[in-house]
């Protein structure tokens, strides 16, 4: 890699891979928007750099093969990566942003080796179901005494972070940023055939058979309306996705993508009416811990949103203004607001501006990334 000479103070942020497709923008926001600190990325495996580009990058990938064989050794003897300590030295970093609860304990040992403060940002599994498995009980232990600071997306995820044993004065809620610049708004308009949105991983907590199972309900209390249902991604609920949409009856209106880019989703939002992301608590205690990320994209483009009141959701979607919220697991809720904004299309314009306005207040990456600089003033100034 071509030497390259920071900018201003550097950070490396921690994340493993560095970054999945069509999900890593929001993490990818808060690197490629800084503009007084320098981001350097540390991780196990580089991936989508094309889509994701960063002006400095070290992967075990790129390690020499002795280095390669003792990093595989010493993650499986001690669950952490190894020779992150000298790259940090290296590079003259001053701080240690850690994606994710989990990679933050992959990188204890370089902390506990350079001293550095330790930042942290929790997204969702890895304060709730990881929180609550034996061994990464015993990781995060080490974790809330050396970490820094611990940031959370909303007041949901801030106290799973606090009963996972994050010291509760170590944690400050901080909202993730979407760039709005590259979202195009428009204003939904009534119009022959309503396209419905449904987008991420096929996992129960996203709800997906019971939006599926409302819609039907919906379309049925609402005859006349032509509806088409676009759903992106994959997952290991595949077959209880298939199963709902034969049980709502609404069968060949509902057009399966799979897997799709970032891009590709913005660009299907452009193109849909309404975003429905109906999430729920899985059996297992699985947990969006926050909201997810579609919701502020869908705002920004003037989608208006259904949801639920699942973890942070009612801070990401202003319930009556920018959306309807309904409370998990209620089908019969979730299918009246459903009803509800399919037969008035004429609030859909009203709405979309709502959340544009709220997601340009509250969620933009220029913004989100100013005040995450400002704490990373504040971490090395201690």
């Amino acid at each position: 890699m071509t030497e390259v000479v920071p900018k201003g103070p550097v950070v490396a942020h921690c994340a493993t891979p560095y970054l999945w497709d069509g999900g890593g923008a929001w993490i990818y926001n808060q690197i490629a928007w800084l503009q007084r600190w320098h981001p350097v990325v540390l991780t196990q495996e580089a991936r989508n750099l094309e889509q994701y580009p960063v002006p400095e990058l070290h992967s075990a990938e790129d390690f020499s093969l002795h280095r390669r064989l003792l990093n595989r050794i010493w993650r499986r003897c001690t669950g952490e990566y190894a020779f992150y300590d000298d790259l940090l030295r290296d590079m003259g970093a001053q701080l240690v942003h850690a994606h994710f609860g989990y990679q933050a304990c992959r990188c204890l040992g370089a902390i506990r080796s350079t001293g550095l403060p330790l930042l942290t940002t929790f997204y969702g599994a890895d304060a709730t179901s990881y929180a609550r498995q034996p061994e990464w009980q015993r990781r995060y232990v080490e974790l809330f005494y050396r970490g820094r600071l611990f940031l959370a997306e909303g007041s949901t995820m801030a106290k799973h972070v606090a009963a996972a044993g994050a010291p509760e004065e170590r944690i400050r809620i901080h909202h993730l940023g979407v760039d709005t610049s590259q979202i195009p708004f428009r204003e939904r308009e009534p119009k022959d055939t309503v396209r419905v949105l449904m987008c991420g991983h096929f996992r129960e907590k996203k709800g997906f058979p019971d939006g599926l199972r409302a819609l039907g309900r919906a379309v049925k209390a609402a005859p006349g309306i032509d509806l088409q249902v676009v759903m992106i991604g994959d997952g290991p609920d595949r077959g209880k996705v298939l199963e709902a949409i034969g049980d709502s009856g609404l069968g060949e209106r509902v057009e399966l993508m799979g897997l799709r880019s970032y891009k590709e989703v913005l660009q299907e939002l452009d193109s849909c009416d309404l975003l429905l992301q109906p999430s729920r608590t899985a059996t297992d205690g699985d947990a969006e811990g926050g909201a997810p990320v579609i919701l502020l994209d869908a705002q920004a483009a003037g989608v208006p949103v259904v949801a639920t009141t699942h973890a942070d959701i009612p801070e990401y979607v202003i319930d009556g203004e920018s959306g309807l919220l309904a409370p998990e697991k209620d089908l019969e809720a979730l299918t009246e607001i459903l009803r509800k904004l399919l037969t008035t299309p004429e609030s859909w314009a009203q709405m979309g501006r709502r959340g544009r306005q709220h997601v340009e207040r509250e969620y933009d990456a220029r913004r989100q990334v100013q005040r995450l600089e400002e704490i990373y003033d504040e971490l090395v100034s201690e």
